[in-house]
């Protein structure tokens, strides 16, 4: 279950991260097609760039613009627009020179464009239809260039492969920096005016149109203008800045690859941030609760099994329920609690058995010492030669020996006994007898003891037979081990009823009810415990201290079980309890 949720959990959270870098992604390549569309419309703003901006721009219904970034490009272009209805009349200009006309008749207006008639200004034209309404819009750029080339055409002569120009013609060229070549029709020079050493002499096809279309690549503005009559080619050409204004404006790296490289960078660390805001999320989410458990087991490790107050107070919310980044290792964390409690019961049993072990010893040892030194003591006695003892004193001397050997003897088969039960060796074959027969006799025997002389014992058996297989001896000593324990500790007046029952679910019980002191929840948790109470053999002469322990250990192991309910004062009841599965009717 934990590692479901944990896999889910995990997998969600990449997807979430994934999810926002497709969103950085992708504002990215939005705002990199944005720049590269920038710098496309700054090298090409004419036509490219004004035409986009016309299209993009906000026109009202009187055909007016009003888009202030379209204002601002055709400020640093240095351009002019102008709006136009169907009938040629000027609605609005921008950047308009003076001696622009208000008013556009159609046919000089397609010479001017078409350059059939000479107009000033190089002259686009876009019509758009704004709000179902047809516009006409003029884009115009002066190009002093073009003007000073048709001059050096007009002007110049070409005798004996020099170019001839008029002084006027050259101070033009000297304040623009540039000179004058003229090409056959394959390209190569025929005159020149004014050509650095660095300059070509001949430009084949494909360079002539690469330098017309980057001229910023080279540096160098041109203009070309081609005479048919006589197949020549009139070039004029002039560096775009001076020299020392173009290196310092160079870029190190071209535009195009600097947003590449800008986009790429900020996705990259965004990724990198994005990942470390996920590894910081990680490590409180995750790492927080995984470390808190690898103390906890640390601790257990070392024998602390108590800690789980601490952990409480830092995994459970004050309202219950573990708190969020603990709530996925909920499962672990109580596994870990509940072996905490096995391990401290653990600790406990052991302590307690260890104690009870010493305890034992020292019963044992006491019972054990007690018949040995009556022993000893009247084998000194027979062995002093100062006494001479009567034949009946040997013989009660050999008698008081002979007792307490048998009581060691019992002392060590109930030892023996408890041993081999718990191993669950069983020496002996069951049979089926008569219970009630088998507990009359047993409690007869008992209470035929001198000891037990005038008790009140009373014993009730049912009408009907109950038979069950039992080993007779086991169950014998059972009875008298569970009579003669309350009878030794109970006032001599003490009423014992014994009663055997019939059960509805044809199983049988037998009840051992007294009216004495009763016991404390001590002797109850320890009653069965092998010499909880050393019973010393001047006391009582059957007991050897285990015969509780062994009363549990034979009634376990013939399929029954024992059931205690008594109070202080009042009395005690010990019921020994067979269940139907035992019987044979």
């Amino acid at each position: 279950m934990i590692r479901r949720r944990l896999a889910t959990r995990f997998a969600w959270q990449l997807v979430a991260a994934g999810a926002l870098l497709t969103v950085i992604a992708v504002g990215i390549v939005s705002w990199m097609l944005t720049k590269l569309t920038d710098i496309e419309i700054s090298r090409q703003f004419a036509p490219l760039g004004i035409s986009r901006l016309i299209s993009n721009s906000t026109i009202n219904d009187q055909g007016l613009i009003v888009d202030p970034i379209l204002l601002a490009r055709l400020k640093e272009d240095g351009g002019w627009l102008q709006s136009l209805d169907p009938q040629g009349n000027v609605l609005q200009s921008f950047n308009a020179p003076q001696d622009l006309p208000t008013h556009y008749k159609p046919g000089q207006l397609i010479d001017y464009w078409l350059r059939g008639e000479p107009f000033p200004y190089q002259l686009l034209m876009w019509i758009e239809v704004k709000k179902g309404h047809v516009f006409t819009f003029l884009y115009g750029k002066k190009v002093d260039t073009q003007q000073l080339l048709q001059i050096v055409v007009d002007n110049g002569k070409i005798v004996d492969d020099k170019l001839s120009l008029s002084d006027h013609v050259k101070d033009e060229l000297n304040k623009l920096g540039g000179f004058v070549q003229v090409l056959d029709q394959e390209g190569v020079e025929v005159a020149s005016w004014g050509k650095p050493k660095e300059a070509l002499s001949a430009y084949p096809l494909h360079e002539l149109a690469l330098r017309a279309i980057h001229q910023e690549r080279y540096g160098l503005g041109m203009e070309t203008k081609y005479i048919a009559s006589s197949g020549l080619t009139w070039m004029v050409q002039y560096p775009m800045m001076r020299s020392e204004e173009q290196a310092a404006l160079k870029p190190f790296i071209h535009s195009e690859i600097q947003v590449m490289v800008v986009g790429i960078a900020a996705f990259l660390l965004s990724s990198m941030i994005v990942f470390i805001l996920l590894s910081i999320w990680y490590a409180s989410q995750f790492g927080t609760p995984i470390l808190l458990i690898i103390g906890w087991i640390q601790r257990l490790g070392q024998g602390n099994y108590t800690d789980y107050d601490q952990v409480k107070n830092r995994a459970i919310r004050r309202k219950g329920g573990w708190k969020r980044k603990y709530r996925d290792f909920g499962e672990v964390m109580e596994s870990i609690q509940s072996l905490s409690v096995t391990l401290q019961e653990g600790k406990n049993t052991v302590e307690l058995t260890q104690r009870n072990r010493e305890e034992w010893i020292a019963g044992v040892t006491h019972d054990m010492k007690t018949p040995i030194a009556s022993i000893q003591g009247y084998a000194h006695m027979l062995e002093a030669e100062k006494y001479s003892w009567t034949r009946e004193e040997v013989r009660h001397f050999a008698s008081k020996m002979v007792e307490k050997t048998n009581y060691m003897d019992k002392l060590i088969n109930d030892l023996a006994l408890t041993y081999r039960l718990r191993s669950g060796e069983i020496p002996v074959q069951f049979s089926q007898e008569n219970i009630g027969t088998l507990l009359t006799e047993s409690v007869n025997r008992v209470i035929a003891h001198p000891t037990y002389e005038g008790r009140q014992v009373y014993c009730f058996i049912p009408e009907n037979p109950i038979m069950a297989a039992v080993y007779p001896p086991w169950f014998e000593r059972i009875v008298q081990n569970i009579l003669a324990n309350g009878l030794m500790h109970n006032p001599v007046d003490t009423r014992i009823d014994i009663e055997l029952i019939q059960l509805k679910n044809k199983g049988w019980r037998i009840d051992f009810k007294d009216d004495g002191q009763g016991m404390d929840q001590q002797t109850i948790d320890r009653l069965f415990e092998r010499y909880y109470r050393g019973t010393s053999t001047e006391t009582v002469m059957e007991g050897s201290g285990l015969g509780m322990a062994v009363t549990k250990e034979l009634v376990h192991v013939m399929g029954g079980r024992i059931k205690i309910e008594t109070k202080l004062g009042k009395g005690t009841v010990i019921s020994i309890i067979w269940d139907a599965n035992i019987l044979k009717n």
